[in-house]
């Protein structure tokens, strides 16, 4: 009875430990070589293998090619890869969703590549086809995905309630009226209006090309998420502290000049040709939102659909100036909308930089 005891107490001993040994033995990676034993560069490969100890190291399965249906199963591989005929051959290694040809290539490389992919199971025509249709489909869904339209759409409302882009705009429409009437201020309005759209659109295309020359790093979400709080809190010290220090407008420098251009103009392509020179003044105060917004668009790299989102964006950036022109036209006083536009300065920089620390704060978010 004693001896049976003991055999038992060894099973439920040295049993689940021997299995618990397998289970946590390293698995090898494994691969698929295909090679001829009449090719030079097949043995060079064979030579460099064999004394770097690979094929201890990762499980390869080695397939001699001069038989005709292993030829037609590297032709299989080779069809996944769309390989062209007259460009297919060996050696050649195959694993994971990856195909390295060549001996020096192989030499090279297999070591390296291998050890970044998971290659768990020995690949097949139709396991690659599955894998690569998969990283494809991800690739396109990367491309394919921007930045959420409502985040882009508050950023271009912040822009476009930037007090000191709608001075500019009632200031050339009160001298036009006063010099032409009101259908040359309507038309000056609109050109003027349309400037701003060509310039702005011009420039943003321009900072997002500039941006994705360089490799984006992964963590620009949370350097623009920090910015746009920066950009936040700086029109929210407008609220309480206007005009202390700096103003998230036009700088006070610069105003007697930008005036000075705007009271020479008289007519509709003179608004029009001023708009250009103007946006240059309005970048210190309405281009955060817009850095925010093409530093985000950068990280999608697809300028297919950067270009329409941003028009909507400078659509809706001069989508007050086409509202203030048309009130103008049909009788709003340009004295009233300025009186109304001093009087409501802190509660357009509360509104700007209230949307600006929630967009901060939902890129740093998403980021984490």
């Amino acid at each position: 009875m004693r001896k049976i005891f003991l055999i038992l107490a060894a099973v439920v001993i040295i049993i689940p430990g021997f299995v618990f040994a397998q289970e946590n033995q390293p698995v090898k990676k494994k691969a698929v070589y295909f090679y001829s034993q009449t090719c030079p560069h097949c043995e060079r490969v064979n030579s460099y293998f064999e004394s770097q100890g690979i094929y201890d190291k990762y499980d390869i399965q080695k397939i001699e090619t001069s038989g005709p249906y292993n030829l037609d199963y590297l032709n299989k591989f080779f069809d996944v890869f769309n390989v062209q005929p007259e460009n297919r051959g060996y050696p050649v290694i195959f694993f994971d969703d990856k195909m390295i040809f060549g001996d020096q290539p192989i030499i090279d490389n297999f070591m390296k590549e291998i050890d970044q992919v998971p290659a768990t199971e020995f690949p097949t025509p139709e396991l690659i086809k599955q894998n690569l249709d998969i990283k494809n489909a991800n690739i396109a869904n990367m491309g394919n995905n921007s930045i959420p339209i409502p985040i882009l759409m508050l950023a271009a409302l912040t822009d476009a309630s930037n007090p000191c882009a709608l001075a500019v705009l009632i200031l050339l429409l009160a001298t036009v009226i006063a010099s032409k009437g009101k259908r040359q201020a309507l038309l000056s309005g609109l050109l003027f209006s349309l400037a701003i759209f060509l310039s702005y659109f011009l420039m943003g295309i321009g900072v997002y090309k500039a941006i994705t020359v360089f490799s984006i790093p992964k963590y620009l979400s949370l350097v623009i998420g920090v910015f746009s709080i920066l950009i936040g809190l700086a029109n929210l010290k407008d609220v309480f502290w206007y005009g202390k220090y700096f103003i998230m407008e036009v700088p006070l420098s610069w105003r007697p000049k930008m005036q000075a251009i705007l009271k020479k103009v008289s007519n509709p392509i003179g608004a029009f040709g001023v708009g250009f020179v103007v946006s240059l003044f309005l970048v210190p105060c309405a281009s955060g939102p817009y850095v925010v917004i093409l530093g985000l668009l950068a990280q999608k790299v697809n300028t297919a659909r950067t270009l329409p989102l941003l028009i909507l964006y400078n659509f809706i950036f001069i989508l007050p100036m086409l509202v203030i022109t048309f009130a103008m036209y049909f009788g709003s006083r340009m004295g009233k909308i300025e009186k109304w536009r001093q009087k409501n300065l802190r509660v357009l920089h509360l509104i700007a930089g209230a949307i600006m620390l929630f967009i901060g704060g939902y890129l740093i978010y998403t980021w984490i």
